[in-house]
C-alpha cells in the first residue's frame, strides 16, 4: 500500500488545484436567479410566462408552508470590461466637483 504520492501526482494535483482557482476566479458562464412566490390559490402561470419571454427557465418549484415557491435562473451576459471601465480608481477630470463651490 503506498501512501506517498510522487512528485508528478503531487504537480498534478497542484496545476489542476491552480486551474480550478483561475477558472472560479474567472467564470466563463454567469448566472442570475429568480424567486416567484405564490399564494396556494394563486394561478402562476401568466407569471411564469413573462419571466420565460425574459430568458428566464424554470430550475425547481416546491410547495412550502401551503405556498408554491418557483425558482428561476437566467445566465447573464458575458462580461466584456472596456479600458474606461478597466481602470475605475482613475480620476475624471471633466466630472463636476460636487464637494467644492
Amino acid at each position: 500500500m503506498r501512501f506517498l504520492k510522487t512528485d508528478e501526482e503531487r504537480g498534478d494535483r497542484i496545476q489542476a488545484l491552480e486551474d480550478r482557482m483561475e477558472r472560479d476566479a474567472n467564470p466563463s458562464r454567469r448566472w442570475e436567479y429568480h424567486v416567484l412566490r405564490v399564494g396556494p390559490k394563486a394561478r402562476a402561470e401568466h407569471q411564469l410566462n413573462e419571466l420565460g419571454a425574459k430568458g428566464w427557465q424554470l430550475v425547481q418549484a416546491i410547495e412550502t408552508d401551503g405556498h408554491l415557491a418557483f425558482y428561476l435562473e437566467r445566465e447573464l451576459p458575458p462580461f466584456e470590461e472596456t479600458a474606461e471601465e478597466a481602470r475605475p480608481d482613475e480620476l475624471d477630470e471633466t466630472a463636476p466637483d460636487t464637494f467644492g463651490p
